[in-house]
């Protein structure tokens, strides 16, 4: 029975029997079941290919290869190197393959084939083989999964952490605006409570003067402090809502500036997952408590824009 027979007895498929003979120059089973499990996906992929070995034959083999009663003597070829013996000239080419080994010399000894039991052994070598080498693939495979979602994460969190400061940048900037417009307001009613002041103390002084008889002249009215025309105020009657909520996401909202803070508490309390929760504002540092609940988003302050945070509470009472 040749080569290729006893590979395919033990169910090795045609390209890996071919692959082994014709590429891997095996000249016996043990060589071809090592050439097989050593270059599986090669074989599997079409791309298994061997090199010219350069073999040193000594003196004694060469004799024997070129005079046909030495060929009669001589049963198999030795590796000097390391001993092993090897049934003819291609057997010991894959054998310089494998090891690198180019010292031959002829030798009397059969190489005896295999027996069943002895196919058997190796055939079930060959197996612990495949599923080693499968098993250490699957490793890595899993090793490569496992980095890629490492790297999957570390680019999702850095994205979330660029989207958070910017939409904490946009509050901050909408609360300084709310802020500026504040302050602006506040000094126009005090301008204009200076101003009312001023004119009444001029209209008593000058009362005041008639009243003794005296020349009276005509006070003009005080003159305010010289300061920058305020800018004219403006009603608004709507609230521009954001809300950032306990996930990080950000929800936003238009109210009626009249409309009271339990409609905005109520509006959260159907978006917000978990329960229960606070509700804060950043700037100005403020908690909402149950009494504002009753008043409106202008007395508030949250008019005509505001940014609120929405905090979860993870102990509380029932």
């Amino acid at each position: 029975m040749s080569l290729a027979e006893q590979l395919a007895e033990m169910g090795f498929e045609k390209n890996q029997i071919d692959s082994a003979i014709n590429v891997g120059q095996a000249a016996n089973m043990e060589q071809a079941i090592d050439w097989i499990t050593t270059h599986e996906n090669e074989i599997a992929s079409g791309t298994a290919a061997s090199s010219e070995p350069v073999l040193n034959l000594s003196s004694n083999a060469s004799a024997a290869v070129t005079t046909t009663e030495a060929q009669a003597e001589a049963n198999s070829l030795k590796c000097d190197e390391c001993g092993k013996l090897l049934k003819d000239a291609d057997a010991a080419t894959a054998h310089a393959m494998k090891t690198n080994h180019s010292s031959f010399s002829e030798c009397t000894e059969t190489i005896k084939p295999l027996t069943a039991e002895e196919k058997e052994e190796m055939k079930k070598k060959i197996q612990e083989r495949i599923v080693a080498r499968r098993k250490e693939q699957q490793v890595a495979d899993e090793k490569k999964a496992i980095e890629m979602e490492k790297k999957r994460i570390v680019e999702g969190k850095t994205l979330s952490e660029i989207k958070q400061k910017r939409e904490e940048e946009e509050m901050k900037k909408i609360a300084e605006a709310n802020r500026r417009e504040k302050i602006e307001t506040q000094l126009a009613k005090q301008r204009a409570i200076e101003q009312i002041e001023a004119d009444k103390r001029a209209r008593r002084e000058k009362a005041a003067a008639e009243k003794s008889g005296g020349i009276v002249e005509d006070i003009p009215p005080a003159k305010p402090q010289q300061v920058a025309a305020p800018q004219p105020t403006r009603q608004y009657d709507e609230c521009n809502l954001q809300v950032r909520l306990s996930d990080g996401s950000t929800i936003r909202h238009i109210f009626k500036a009249t409309d009271r803070f339990e409609k905005v508490s109520e509006w959260i309390n159907q978006t917000q997952k978990s329960h229960p929760f606070m509700i804060l504002q950043n700037y100005p540092k403020k908690e909402f408590i149950e009494s504002d609940n009753h008043k409106s988003l202008n007395e508030l302050g949250l008019v005509p824009s505001g940014s609120l945070m929405v905090k979860a509470l993870t102990h509380f009472q029932t």
